[in-house]
């Protein structure tokens, strides 16, 4: 009897540890700053495109100058401040970082964030306003995108759609709204609202139904048996180039944790290939 219910409760948590991958919890306070851990950094305020809000973003120069950036997008879990650890991987490897907060979250414009909606359209503005101001206060004309989770569809949807666009890490990336819809139901239980207003051509299934000849490649992070998203779900991701898949993720959001230095390896190889 103890052994199926820790079975139960495994499975439980692995359910909740993915679900958290996939689902918005905005975090106002900053846990920690990147001072604390002796990172420089430049805090920028970005007004959006459409003029309705403004992130809150850190820049980061590596140690070498290089023109090499690479935008952070997070998974919407928290906030930015929860990925310092992968911004100095990053940093370590020889590029540039710029992390913002999406509005709603960290010390962004505030914005009403519904738990129950999968994800709103105003993301995709607001990585587009991240890649144009560093793209005109840097004068580049090649940008890498990393993302997690909920950013990394966005990195996807809006780097297959931007020709500024070198490579894209998705790590743990949503397919498609309707996809979503059902996976989501099938682990949860639960149908989470999905915005009707998002171009379906932001939409990782669908971004590369035109050709993307600036893209140099996409590579996905993916753990063997996520119980939302799994390696087999990919294959509706037209545009991947390169697949990781991590061996010994309990799920998606163990990823990272599960050998940083190995995963830093192969983003930072495939990004230098």
């Amino acid at each position: 009897m103890k052994k199926i219910l820790s079975i139960t409760a495994l499975v439980a948590f692995t359910v909740l540890l993915s679900q958290s991958a996939f689902a918005l919890f905005p975090v106002r306070e900053y846990k920690v700053l990147p001072s604390k851990f002796a990172m420089k950094y430049t805090e920028v305020k970005i007004p959006t495109n459409d003029k309705e809000a403004t992130l809150n973003a850190w820049m980061f120069d590596a140690k070498t100058p290089t023109f090499n950036w690479v935008i952070v997008s997070h998974s919407g879990d928290g906030n930015m401040a929860d990925n310092l650890e992968r911004v100095n991987s990053f940093l370590s490897a020889g590029f540039n970082v710029i992390i913002y907060d999406y509005r709603g979250y960290g010390s962004s414009s505030d914005f009403e964030i519904d738990k129950e909606t999968y994800i709103y359209p105003q993301f995709i503005n607001d990585l587009q306003s991240v890649l144009d101001y560093i793209k005109g206060e840097k004068k580049l004309n090649r940008i890498d995108l990393y993302g997690i989770g909920v950013g990394a569809g966005l990195s996807i949807g809006v780097g297959a759609n931007r020709p500024e666009t070198k490579n894209i890490i998705a790590d743990a990336p949503w397919i498609s709204l309707q996809v979503m819809e059902k996976k989501m139901r099938e682990a949860t239980g639960k149908t989470l609202t999905m915005p009707f207003a998002f171009e379906k051509t932001f939409e990782p299934q669908f971004a590369f139904d035109k050709p993307t000849p600036h893209l140099k490649g996409l590579m996905v992070i993916i753990a063997p048996k996520d119980p939302v998203i799994s390696p087999s779900d990919l294959k509706l991701i037209k545009g991947i180039t390169e697949t990781y898949v991590v061996k010994g993720s309990a799920g998606n959001n163990e990823n990272f944790a599960t050998d940083k230095n190995l995963y830093f390896q192969k983003v930072v190889t495939f990004m230098n290939k």
